[in-house]
């Protein structure tokens, strides 16, 4: 599948066809590549109460990954926020994005910061076509000190493929597709999770 450069990023942003807004650094684009940046906050894991995280417990009061069960964290302008080793962080982007139906993205990490140790997604780098909204990533530490980051650094790279065909199901806000501006993990709403699945699996056992 053909990777957009530079210049048919720019050309198709003029188009309209693909939304990155707000662009504060024309330098964000180049060679075939787009710099997001980080925004100001940061949603810190807290310690589990429960014994674990169980997919198949729809009816457990206390879900991983909500919104309540995360350290809010407002990163300071100057200060920053301490990502520590060990530490996961769910931490929105900055830029938000709108791709067409025939178009997909990749997200990477930024080689200065994977040489501190530093993942930007756990295995969800892939945008899917049709997507809108701001993108997240998923920070971990696995290196030894710990690293600051700041509102509007420079975390994450964007490349944008062409496929040959629209996508016929794209990543639209309906229901079915779970993560469009959501923080939390979803993964109790996978259909194999679902009650009446899981006794059909009984009844064939």
């Amino acid at each position: 599948m053909p990777v957009l450069s530079d210049q048919e990023i720019f050309r198709r942003l003029i188009n309209k066809e693909i939304t990155i807004h707000p662009i504060l650094d024309l330098r964000q684009i180049q060679g075939a590549k787009i710099d997001l940046r980080l925004a100001n906050v940061v949603y810190l894991i807290k310690h589990f109460e429960q014994p674990c995280y169980d997919p198949r417990e729809l009816n457990q009061k206390v879900e991983y990954g909500e919104q309540r069960d995360m350290v809010f964290c407002k990163a300071d302008e100057k200060k920053g926020f301490i990502l520590q080793p060990g530490d996961f962080a769910i931490a929105p982007l900055f830029e938000r994005v709108r791709l067409p139906s025939y178009i997909i993205g990749r997200l990477d990490g930024r080689s200065s910061l994977a040489r501190l140790g530093i993942i930007i997604h756990a295995t969800a780098g892939g945008i899917d076509p049709g997507y809108s909204g701001h993108i997240t990533c998923e920070l971990s530490n696995h290196g030894k000190v710990p690293v600051a980051f700041y509102p509007l650094q420079r975390v994450a790279s964007l490349t944008l493929e062409t496929i040959p065909d629209e996508a016929v199901s794209v990543y639209r806000k309906k229901p079915g597709y779970k993560y469009v501006d959501q923080l939390s993990t979803m993964l109790r709403q996978d259909k194999e999770f679902k009650s009446h699945i899981l006794d059909m699996i009984a009844e064939r056992l």
